[in-house]
């Protein structure tokens, strides 16, 4: 990971709400290399003793490479997917720059290659996690669970396993809890007081949201005494998760699973591949129509030692970073909206005769934006559609107390002239929670002006797709 410098206004210009962000599936986090030093293959020295010259000296002896320890991980990560059925040998795990790990072309690849193929087998998803011991976790309590918790606590399973599990090779490549916390790591692990120093109230709602999630927060089968009796129960390996674990074990499923049929799952290799936003991206993935390997392919071609990258979707930067760790180097790709704190119109418009149907409404009509439960967000995104949903709002009574008689008086130009000066009033609310603007935070950060220093901005810990914010 490298260390970039995000004012906490440009935070605010990179959020979007995505409401379906929280239950879809979801790709791959970027990480630092494990091994750092050697980061690449040294070569021996060789001794001058015995060398070629003089009589009876033989030919010199061909400099040897030594393997670092994740590169002789990786080696058996590969020869465990080909035993398997598989295919990882057009690529090669690197250095991507900055410490960031990645995959690379390890040759010339043409349109429509097959660039990695994982057998259905060694892919941990929602089905395999239904079919594990530790199921029962989950039916002892008669309660279903999201399935990233289901695969979280499968993860934890087979972690618990060890030599016995068969995805040893690909379990030995994850990042593990302290490795997560040394390079950052998505937002949603970050600490209150880290969260604070954003001054981004959406962005820490979200992680705030997204941790508590990842710790099982609220389900009663994952609370630390049920979840020991289950695990006794089922007869599990290992000592039952404390919530920091199970909280890793989540954080690795939500930042590095993919699609996989009709739920999500990790597919080894394929999860190493980072994302750079390009549209449209040089690979395609997914199952093949019998279901039985997870591909990935050539969609132009790409030369060797190029990075062989992935598409996570269309998430804007307030869903990466606090879901994989990292914010896209352009603001413009893809596109991201300021919000607005939408909560006091939204607890006004509830309590007035008529005001919740009135919501549900505008949403139905997309002019307000929902949460993943189908309630409206108290985050809207700024522009027409909010301004409309506030005239909306005042034409019927449902803001400024509601009533006939408040009714009747935003009528036609007057309702029109309070929604917008409530639309100004959320606006400058949203922006009072910053300590600086647009042109301070771009002189700070070295976009203009002088160059940034510690005192000028928060330094975080993100990727930025290989170039400076």
């Amino acid at each position: 990971h490298r260390v970039v410098y995000m004012s906490r206004a440009l935070v605010l210009a990179t959020c979007l709400t995505v409401a379906r962000a929280l239950h879809a599936p979801t790709p791959p986090c970027r990480h630092a290399l494990r091994v750092t030093s050697p980061r690449l293959a040294t070569k021996k020295k060789v001794s001058k003793k015995g060398g070629a010259r003089g009589f009876g000296g033989g030919a010199a002896k061909q400099a040897v490479k030594e393997l670092t320890p994740e590169q002789l991980q990786w080696r058996d990560l590969k020869e465990w997917v080909a035993s398997s059925g598989g295919a990882a040998d057009a690529v090669r795990l690197t250095d991507c720059g900055g410490g960031l790990r990645g995959l690379k072309a390890a040759r010339d690849l043409a349109k429509g290659d097959e660039i990695l193929r994982i057998p259905r087998s060694i892919i941990l998803d929602v089905e395999r996690a239904e079919a594990s011991p530790v199921s029962g976790v989950w039916r002892s309590s008669g309660g279903a669970l999201p399935g990233y918790l289901k695969l979280g606590l499968a993860l934890l399973y087979e972690v618990r396993r060890g030599a016995a599990s068969d995805l040893l090779p690909y379990l030995a490549m994850l990042p593990t809890q302290d490795e997560f916390a040394a390079g950052g790591g998505p937002a949603a692990m970050w600490s209150d007081d880290e969260l604070a120093l954003t001054e981004c109230a959406h962005l820490i709602d979200f992680a705030k949201r997204r941790r508590g999630q990842s710790r099982g927060e609220g389900v009663p089968a994952l609370q630390p005494d049920a979840l020991a009796a289950s695990w006794a129960e089922c007869g599990l390996p290992g000592e039952p998760p404390g919530r920091d674990e199970l909280a890793w074990a989540v954080g690795a499923v939500t930042s590095r699973a993919y699609g996989v049929g009709s739920g999500s799952g990790l597919v080894p290799v394929v999860d190493m591949a980072n994302h750079d936003g390009r549209t449209p991206q040089h690979t395609a993935k997914g199952l093949e129509e019998d279901g039985r390997s997870f591909v990935v392919l050539a969609t132009e071609p790409i030369r060797k030692g190029t990075q062989v990258c992935l598409s996570y979707g269309e998430l804007p930067n307030c869903v990466l970073l606090p879901q994989f760790g990292f914010v896209l180097a352009s603001l413009d790709a893809p596109p991201d909206l300021p919000l607005v704190d939408f909560t006091p119109c939204l607890r006004e418009a509830e309590g007035a005769a008529g005001g919740a149907a009135l919501l549900l409404s505008l949403a139905e009509d997309g002019l307000l934006v929902r949460e993943g439960d189908g309630s409206i967000s108290c985050w809207q995104a700024a522009g027409a559609s909010l301004q409309v949903a506030l005239l909306n709002l005042h034409e019927a009574g449902a803001l400024n107390g509601g009533g006939e008689e408040e009714a009747a008086a935003a009528s036609a130009p007057a309702a029109a002239r309070h929604a917008w000066r409530r639309y100004r009033d959320l606006l400058q609310g949203t922006l009072a929670g910053y300590s600086t603007g647009v042109a301070e935070d771009r002189r700070r950060l070295g976009l203009g002006g002088a160059a940034p220093t510690a005192s000028d901005a928060r330094g975080v810990v993100v990727d930025a797709g290989g170039a400076a914010v």
